[in-house]
């Protein structure tokens, strides 16, 4: 096992520099010493000098206190005293590298007045899920990517798309919406226990008039990682697209669309990526290009235009999709949100997430009053965790453990399930697994 330590000084500029960020942004008077900190960056002659990344050189052990205590020092989120928070599904808290690349990258376009530059993102996107460069459309997070695709793919009323009854609102609303106006049809299939009865009911549920199934990878409320491979072969052999809602998989596990064979992924920087808020992609498969007519529109995703003929036509890439000024500062951020995942590795991440879910499914089994949601299937399963109380609201215990233990967990009112989503990430401890657990034995009186 390898790993990058920083040095003295490399950590006292860590702390300078961060000092700054106090509520949480750094002001514009404060710049000059920021780059004090961490070396010129708009132009000037100091060599710019990034915070750590955490390096493994192969396989980490999940309980390798030395490696991961390594990496919890990058992010500040473990340095409030006010908070342990395990709700990383909602937001992911960003460790300092991705934030000083984002910051530093706004400071250089302000300072050099420089535009553009974000397509260098398209690549780095390409290469981490296994697509084309052309393949890539940049967003701003998963809603918008499926809004794309919902809004924008080419069908005729009565045409029927299948859902399951587990969506967030960003896979459900877009449908309904195309519903609403083009009267296609919204089929709802049910999650089964397991991957085997899942696809089952999806299968179920298909007729033929059924044109794209979009589902979760891993649905939002009780963690549940769908056969998406599967379900795209089943729909397939039925000449039945499919639309991967992918918003916590990427920086969880790893995520191959060619691998998948999907038609379309749509995912976003800010939950396990820890990149930036307000960066997401989306990959449509080339061959689809035709069959989804770009709805939102502007520069860059024509192929040309004048007065005289109008629209001369699409780029002839997924750039259709995206269109005028993108932040370069927030998806230089995205990119090192993967310099950040992989320098840790891909494989040693999914080991240590669902070793810490583990951890935490463990000692709920164990306690009477606790209904677990999440299947127990090892497949099914990875750093999303879901449960209810018999005895209690779910709202009154999230309140509860915030205001006693200080927790931040999510409650999921979503589709009547009134339960409660643990969400840990790479820096969180199993010691804070051991408190929570400890809370809801008080809660449930054990």
């Amino acid at each position: 096992m390898k790993e990058t330590s920083p040095g003295v000084d490399n950590e006292n500029s860590r702390r300078r520099f961060f000092k700054l960020l106090g509520g949480g942004f750094i002001t514009a008077a404060s710049w000059p010493l920021a780059r004090q900190a961490y070396g010129q960056v708009a132009g000037g002659q100091e060599k710019e000098q990034a915070p750590p990344i955490p390096k493994a050189g192969g396989a980490i052990d999940p309980a390798d206190n030395k490696f991961w205590s390594f990496v919890r020092e990058q992010f500040p989120i473990t340095k409030n005293k006010n908070i342990i928070y395990m709700n990383n599904g909602t937001m992911g808290p960003s460790p300092y590298y991705i934030q000083w690349m984002f910051f530093s990258k706004e400071q250089e376009v302000n300072f050099n007045g420089i535009y553009g530059g974000h397509d260098i993102a398209r690549a780095k996107v390409a290469e981490f899920i296994n697509c084309d460069e052309k393949e890539v459309v940049l967003t701003h997070n998963v809603t918008e990517g499926i809004n794309i695709i919902a809004q924008g793919l080419k069908l005729k009323r009565g045409d029927e798309v299948i859902i399951t009854n587990h969506e967030h609102a960003g896979n459900a609303i877009p449908w309904y919406t195309r519903a609403r106006r083009d009267r296609v049809v919204v089929k709802v299939a049910p999650l089964g226990r397991d991957a085997v009865e899942t696809l089952s009911n999806i299968e179920k549920t298909i007729t033929k008039k059924t044109r794209i199934i979009s589902v979760p990878h891993m649905t939002c409320t009780n963690g549940q990682i769908l056969p998406a491979k599967e379900i795209v072969e089943l729909a397939h052999r039925k000449r039945i697209l499919v639309m991967i809602d992918g918003a916590h998989p990427p920086g969880m596990f790893k995520v191959d669309v060619r691998d998948l064979g999907c038609d379309f992924y749509a995912t976003c920087g800010h939950k396990f990526l820890l990149g930036p808020k307000g960066t997401g992609f989306l990959y449509v498969k080339e061959e689809l290009f035709d069959r989804v007519e770009p709805i939102m529109t502007g520069g860059g995703s024509d192929s040309g235009w004048d007065y005289q003929r109008g629209l001369h036509g699409w780029n002839s890439t997924a750039h259709r999709y995206d269109y005028g000024t993108q932040s370069l500062a927030l998806y230089y951020g995205l990119i090192a949100s993967f310099d950040f995942v992989n320098g840790i590795g891909i494989d040693n991440i999914t080991k240590r997430d669902k070793a810490l879910a583990n951890k935490l499914l463990q000692g709920l089994q164990d306690i009477p009053q606790v209904e677990i949601l999440t299947p127990l299937e090892e497949k099914s399963r990875c750093a999303l965790t879901s449960f209810r109380l018999k005895n209690m609201p779910y709202d009154k215990f999230q309140s509860w453990l915030m205001e006693k233990y200080k927790i931040r967990i999510r409650g999921v009112g979503e589709g009547g399930l009134n339960s409660l989503r643990v969400t840990t990430h790479i820096y969180n401890t199993f010691e804070e697994i051991d408190l929570l657990l400890k809370a809801i034995r008080e809660a449930t009186g054990q």
